[in-house]
């Protein structure tokens, strides 16, 4: 389709979360905004979709089913073989060394989609779509046609690590000592649902309505991508909203009905739950 530009990518609910910059002999991304932890999660969270964006226009979509952090370091350090990622690191490259601008674009979604008992990824189904519609030049092509990066090729393309291939990575407060501790009593519907609400004081230290929010748990389970909601609450103290179910699971497995979760608030967009001990 003519005429497609990274406006078409952000009304669909892609975020502008930073550019590639140089990076001595390679590239580092460096995410930006104010929003520094939204984007900060966005980054963090497995099966996304991103695209790098030239003056407005398109130039690459991708699919990471790791998180889009994880996936970058392969741009950043290319190995023997690995065609995505050399296309990429040397096409990013060119436009900096021409004192252009390469931004990021991420797109994570967070609503649960389910059909019958199967979870279904949104960013798998919309990955072959858009790549016919925009027709991004640095994707690979197939008998002249854009193709997509194959997930199960992804481990395939995994760097040797050379550091971080990210600058200035935004600090979080439990970092330096901010997190915020509460408490979540379990009643029948945040056992069963998995419902979180953190309460008045805690919300004061979380983000605003709309914006993505992180689930982690300190048993290692893998987090849960969520979102704050502030309309469910008369008092507009944070719901959290999104893939309860998969918090539901969580609760389920370590605690029981009336028993008291420990929990923190790392940043504005993370919040950690303990295991009992």
């Amino acid at each position: 389709m003519p005429g497609l530009t990274k406006e078409n990518l952000i009304l669909i609910g892609f975020a502008d979360v930073g550019a590639w910059l140089p990076s001595g002999e390679t590239i580092a991304f460096k995410l930006e905004g104010e929003k520094a932890t939204v984007n900060d999660v966005l980054v963090d969270t497995p099966n996304a979709l991103y695209a790098f964006i030239r003056s407005d226009v398109v130039q690459y979509i991708g699919k990471t089913t790791q998180s889009v952090r994880k996936r970058f370091s392969g741009y950043r350090n290319p190995g023997a073989g690995q065609r995505t990622n050399l296309r990429c690191n040397a096409k990013i490259k060119e436009v900096l060394s021409a004192g252009g601008e390469v931004r990021i674009l991420v797109f994570t979604p967070i609503p649960d989609l389910r059909y019958g008992n199967y979870d279904i990824n949104l960013a798998a189904g919309l990955e072959d779509s858009l790549i016919k519609a925009f027709d991004p030049p640095w994707n690979g092509r197939d008998k002249g046609k854009p193709v997509t990066e194959e997930a199960e090729r992804e481990k395939a393309e995994e760097a040797v690590d050379i550091g971080p291939a990210e600058i200035d990575r935004p600090q979080p407060l439990a970092a330096v000592g901010g997190a915020f501790p509460f408490e979540i009593t379990l009643g029948q519907a945040y056992y069963h649902q998995g419902l979180i609400n953190p309460g008045i004081k805690a919300s004061q230290h979380l983000g605003e309505d709309g914006e993505p929010i992180q689930i982690s748990f300190d048993d290692g389970a893998e987090p849960v991508m969520s979102s704050i909601n502030r309309k469910a609450n008369a008092n507009r103290a944070v719901r959290v909203v999104g893939r309860n179910r998969l918090i539901s699971e969580w609760l389920q497995q370590h605690y029981k009905v009336g028993d008291v979760v420990p929990a923190s608030v790392l940043d504005p967009n993370r919040i950690r739950l303990s295991a009992p001990s």
